[in-house]
């Protein structure tokens, strides 16, 4: 991302300015089954664009779909079920076995409290539900609900973030490669909304920035992965112990990192790292019209070289649920993308050019309506 104006983000002032401008385009990628929840990122068939794994709550499926090309990114995609498992909560890929294909990890909430494993059987075969193999970790069974799965590289080896919520609603290490797997858990939660591995205080290994969203641990931090002088993870707290704080993304703005986190409380979360090191919170409303906090991601959506938000919600009967917002001499320009018309439960965002024509798009899900994993095109381009 290129070095954006600090002066831009960090606002004294966080009052909305509202426009109503023609809402984007909206494009189906899945909508086979039911309760669409979470979209994740990666390369499975290795050509180089990018496919997304879902789990399917309701329909207990986990499914691929695969980058059909640009021309056709307005199309519904290719995809299949890679494994059927109850109340899945979350999907992602990941190289399990090492065999140089990603295969997909999912976590499952409710009674079925498992993460499971399931094999890429090869590209020739990507698209044959019946080639996948799904296997779940013992070592995670009736341990807690599973709601969040972050691959981690660790000396030479993928190891995995797990968050949950109750019961023993945790952050934990999965060790999948170890025979029997292993699980080790690094911090007590409430609710594990979102992980996010990154570099936080640049010594060059990835930490782990957290979104806790109940409890009495509830709030923003991160997790310090240790280095040979230390043993452990030493958690860092950083604000928001008396919100309800959802999904979260981080920009580095001038080599400083900013922290946006969605919440139930009626705004945005923004936490800016100072010279010092310290945090500085900024309370960014929701606009009039939307639905409440969930999801939130920051990139460049108009084009002109600063930070921008894109956010959704949940409850939003009648209501907008995705939006985006753009700083303008200290204030929030709110835009519609959703409209009202439809949508009541959307979900975490990826800001990512799916048509190739240089813009970001939104992706995301929503399991209310049943619009399943959908993308709103950027009208810029």
């Amino acid at each position: 991302m290129r070095i954006i104006s600090l002066s831009l983000i960090i606002l004294l002032s966080v009052s909305l300015e509202t426009t109503h401008a023609q809402v984007w385009k909206l494009h189906t990628i899945d909508a086979s089954s039911r309760g669409a929840d979470g979209v994740r990122l990666g390369d499975i068939n290795q050509d180089g664009l990018p496919d997304i794994t879902t789990g399917w709550e309701e329909g207990g499926q986990i499914r691929v779909c695969l980058h059909p090309g640009h021309n056709k990114a307005t199309e519904k995609w290719p995809s299949v079920t890679v494994g059927k498992v109850k109340s899945p909560e979350d999907a992602v890929f990941a190289d399990i076995d090492g065999d140089g294909l990603l295969d997909v990890v999912s976590c499952c909430e409710g009674n079925q409290q498992t993460v499971n494993l399931h094999f890429n059987p090869g590209t020739s075969e990507l698209l044959a539900p019946d080639k996948w193999r799904t296997q779940i970790v013992d070592a995670t069974a009736k341990k807690s609900r599973w709601m969040f799965c972050a691959p981690m590289k660790a000396r030479q080896q993928t190891v995995f973030v797990l968050g949950s919520k109750k019961p023993n609603a945790q952050i934990s290490l999965l060790d999948a490669q170890k025979s029997p797997a292993m699980i080790s858990k690094i911090r007590d939660c409430g609710w594990i909304m979102s992980v996010r591995l990154l570099d936080l205080d640049h010594d060059g290994d990835l930490d782990i920035l957290y979104s806790d969203r109940y409890g009495d641990r509830r709030g923003i931090g991160w997790l310090e992965t240790p280095n040979a002088r230390s043993v452990g993870f030493r958690d860092h707290f950083i604000f928001g112990s008396d919100l309800q704080v959802m999904f979260l993304d981080a920009a580095q703005v001038e080599k400083r990192w900013n922290i946006f986190a969605n919440t139930r409380d009626g705004f945005v979360l923004h936490l800016a790292q100072a010279v010092n090191g310290e945090w500085k919170p900024v309370r960014i409303p929701h606009p009039k019209g939307t639905g409440q906090g969930k999801g939130v991601a920051a990139g460049d959506l108009d084009g002109d070289g600063d930070l921008d938000l894109a956010c959704t919600c949940e409850h939003a009967e009648g209501l907008v649920g995705a939006f985006w917002m753009e700083s303008v001499d200290g204030l929030w320009k709110f835009h519609d993308v959703s409209g009202a018309k439809q949508g009541i439960k959307y979900d975490r965002i990826e800001l990512i050019d799916l048509d190739g024509d240089s813009d970001l798009d939104l992706l995301t899900c929503e399991e209310r309506d049943n619009l399943g994993v959908i993308w709103y095109e950027n009208p810029l381009k």
